[in-house]
């Protein structure tokens, strides 16, 4: 199974996102893939695929991270890899507390190897495939704006992501809350 381990969005901050990049969809500007509004989260660490021992070994290793509860803000909108080859839409997760929470998942799962140089919070919203216009997908991604929108983190998951033939689709293993 692959797995990760993720922050779940509360069910408002996750219709905000997506009505931002529906209407975005709606333009025309790019054809893909997006995240339905249930599968929006923010990635903590990619575990890749596991065996059954080894997730059983995981959801111990995920209830020894002890965290505070803390408040998280969406920030701006962008995309990898960069403007001349866009490849994912995203937004950019901000709170102090993300790096410390990181290190301590990295160090609770260092036999892992992460995808990642450097940890980028971020939301993924959509995986583009073919670009039809764009100046105007770039200046419309740059001009989302989701200020002044934020939540408590209160718990981080165990996920699995299983292909269906409707896309994606993602069940939580198990949970550690935060004090």
């Amino acid at each position: 199974m692959r797995c990760f381990i993720a922050i779940e969005l509360p069910e408002d901050v996750k219709a905000k996102i997506f009505h931002e990049f529906e209407t975005l969809k709606k333009k025309n500007l790019f054809g893909g893939k997006y995240v339905e509004k249930e599968s929006l989260h923010l990635t903590m660490r990619f575990l890749g695929e596991l065996n059954l021992e080894q997730i059983n070994e995981t959801k111990k290793k995920i209830k020894e991270i002890a965290f505070p509860k803390f408040i998280c803000e969406i920030g701006k909108s962008g995309f990898f890899d960069n403007e001349k080859r866009i490849n994912v839409l995203w937004v950019e997760v901000i709170s102090k507390y993300l790096e410390p929470l990181e290190k301590k998942v990295a160090e609770n799962f260092s036999w892992f190897s992460s995808d990642y140089k450097k940890f980028s919070p971020h939301i993924t919203t959509a995986r583009v495939e073919y670009i039809n216009d764009r100046k105007g997908l770039i200046e419309n991604v740059k001009n989302i704006h989701l200020k002044n929108t934020r939540f408590e983190v209160e718990k981080m998951v165990l996920m699995k992501s299983e292909m269906t033939r409707s896309g994606i689709k993602y069940k939580i293993l198990e949970s550690v809350m935060f004090t």
